[in-house]
């Protein structure tokens, strides 16, 4: 059988090649890994997003010198030594980085998965059309984001200013951790009942039954913690504000409960559609299609 012919514009099979170029020595290759290390420790050649923590840290630490030589230079007195800086200032610099980093990374996954969602049920038309509206340029859910911000914004002024921001903070950790461990208790609900339901041939009792159980039964405990109900002895009743946060995502959860009874009577296919929300799909070959499902 003759030999089938390689297909054209291949360039990545060159087979095994001997390298013919210049030998620089040693110190071009140390130099080029220094200078490849500095280049990505602090973002440099890439955007300024990239250049925005290490340029903290760069300032921190030279911000604290600056500090120790000024003090040094005025009273002629050491006010700390490099062993006690480090004691003293080490471990509450580096837990400070890391709670500001998960925090601004926690905000960036709060804001994705809510606005991404919400275009993906506006596509199947469960949320009102508008929010599957995407960016002409950069194909972002524009409306989304839009009403996200507005609702962020609004809600940790308006409680911070109205109250205080602990108070505020209090109030909308409650509710976010509230609805959060409801979630995982639907979650594990939808589990067992998905294996028992409509794929009982791939039923195993200890994964689909069990570990959901355990799963609700160690965050109902939790899930009442959270919203301060003293049903257990264990579990501290909330003063007000932070104790309306209960109340507050009761009424947002009924409310997503009439919704769903109104779509299952009146539009039960939206409902069917669920199953695609969070599935990519082709990208519209007409520029002023803006995402939206078509009637």
């Amino acid at each position: 059988m003759a030999e089938l012919a390689r297909p054209g514009g291949v360039i990545h099979d060159i087979g095994y090649q001997r390298y013919t170029g210049p030998r620089l020595g040693r110190g071009w290759v140390v130099t080029a890994l220094y200078l490849h290390s500095l280049r990505a420790a602090y973002g440099l050649g890439r955007t300024a997003k990239a250049k925005v923590f290490p340029g903290i840290l760069l300032g921190l630490g030279l911000g604290i010198a600056v500090v120790d030589v000024a003090i040094r230079s005025r009273t002629g007195e050491n006010p700390m030594t490099y062993l006690q800086l480090v004691d003293a200032m080490g471990i509450p610099v580096l837990v400070f980085l890391a709670v500001v980093n998960s925090t601004i990374a926690n905000a960036n996954a709060c804001s994705n998965v809510s606005t991404r969602t919400a275009f993906a049920l506006a596509r199947i038309r469960v949320l009102p059309r508008p929010f599957a509206t995407l960016h002409a340029k950069y194909r972002s859910p524009v409306i989304g984001i839009a009403v996200q911000t507005a609702v962020a914004v609004g809600a940790v002024l308006g409680l911070g200013l109205g109250y205080d921001p602990v108070t505020a903070f209090l109030l909308l950790a409650t509710v976010i951790v509230t609805v959060v461990i409801g979630v995982y208790i639907v979650v594990n609900l939808a589990c067992a009942g998905y294996f028992l339901r409509r794929r009982r041939e791939l039923f195993n009792p200890v994964r689909h039954l069990l570990l959901p159980v355990l799963g609700i039964v160690a965050f109902v405990p939790a899930l009442l913690t959270a919203a301060g109900l003293p049903v257990f002895d264990f579990v501290t009743e909330l003063t007000a504000p932070v104790s309306y946060a209960g109340p507050i995502v009761g009424v947002w959860m009924m409310a997503g409960v009439v919704v769903l009874l109104v779509l299952m009577r009146r539009h039960p296919e939206r409902i069917a559609e669920t199953a695609r929300v969070h599935l990519e799909e082709p990208a519209p070959t007409d520029p002023a299609q803006n995402g939206a499902a078509q009637a």
